[in-house]
């Protein structure tokens, strides 16, 4: 922490409690108590009333307040809600981050918001589905991450879901988290385009000192069309499993379209292998209307696991292990 930015700490501090102990603001910022005393005396300097109390501390002058920020109850909350979401889905230093501003946003609050605040934070809350699961994911977000910042080329070694793993050298631009799965998103120098890398798909990230320059275009506020692939899929759902397929629609949806059994759910996957397994786990309940292609491949799909399960049943059946077959007696 800087001096400056100590300062404003201190006067925060102070604005917080009653009395503050010069030996506990040392503490709090890890510098030596004559540092304290400085800091103080620069703040006396700048105009701001700080009042020395022997045996109690140091004060702020009655009516003084520091207003840079004024937050309503509802804004405070807001913030707070939101930085504690953050807290779950980042690394350690982000973490840090969060905790130090959490700390700076509360000091701010005059008591009676701040009970207020606590009160909206006591009754809402956003649980977190994307943390990192053990020290290793952690680890590789925070390379990405300070790639991203540093514009520094990633060498990744990457589990595709069609195809062997190999490596893979990008220019990290952007990190996003959708329903609970990290994406590093990417332009690719072997496919020369953008590019999603599932963070459980990656086992090894390495920094190659290389930097690049960042596309000025990207955001990650659009990502839907870099996503799109250029086969349209329309997939026909009954009206009964229409609403559970809105709540995870898969790979590539782009819209839908009303007709007159159901509802027409429309995709563009960058690749149609990824849809799928999303389409046979609804069974019976959808209807691949367009293309050809993957009409055919969904009827291949599902004749090889009735022929799987065919076999199976021959293997049980009384015949397969030696069994007869009884009689149907007459009634």
């Amino acid at each position: 922490m800087n001096r400056t930015d100590r300062l404003l700490a201190i006067v925060l501090e102070l604005q917080a409690r009653r009395f503050t102990r010069a030996d506990d603001l040392a503490a709090q910022f890890e510098v030596s108590v004559r540092t304290i005393y400085r800091d103080v005396l620069a703040l006396c300097e700048a105009g701001v009333p700080v009042v020395a109390t022997p045996g109690y501390g140091y004060t702020l002058a009655p009516g003084y307040f520091l207003p840079p920020l004024m937050f309503s109850t509802f804004e405070a909350a807001a913030l707070l809600l939101g930085a504690a979401f953050v807290a779950e889905q980042v690394d350690a230093l982000y973490k840090q981050a969060v905790e130090a501003a959490r700390k700076k946003i509360e000091k701010l609050l005059p008591e009676a918001t701040r009970q207020d605040v606590e009160f909206v934070r006591d009754s809402l809350r956003f649980v977190g589905h994307a943390r990192p699961h053990g020290p290793e994911a952690e680890a590789r977000l925070a390379t990405i991450r300070r790639a991203i910042l540093d514009h520094e080329v990633l060498y990744l070694t990457y589990h595709a879901r069609h195809g062997e793993p190999g490596g893979r050298i990008v220019e990290p631009h952007g990190l996003v988290c959708v329903d609970g799965r990290w994406l590093l998103t990417a332009y690719c120098r072997a496919r020369e385009a953008m590019r999603s890398f599932r963070l459980a798909r990656i086992d090894k990230v390495t920094a190659l000192k290389e930097r690049f320059t960042r596309r000025t275009e990207f955001t990650v506020r659009c990502l839907s069309g870099m996503e799109q692939g250029a086969v349209e899929v329309r997939a026909l759902f009954t009206p009964r499993a229409i609403r559970w397929a809105r709540e995870d629609c898969g790979p590539g949806f782009v819209g839908e379209e009303p007709h007159a059994e159901g509802v027409v759910m429309v995709f563009r996957p960058r690749d149609t292998r990824d849809l799928l397994p999303w389409l046979l786990s609804w069974g019976a309940a959808v209807r691949v209307l367009a293309p050809p292609e993957m009409r055919d491949e969904l009827k291949r799909t599902a004749q090889s696991m009735a022929a799987l399960y065919a076999d199976e049943q021959a293997d049980r059946s009384p015949e397969a292990v030696g069994g007869a077959v009884p009689a149907r007696s007459a009634p």
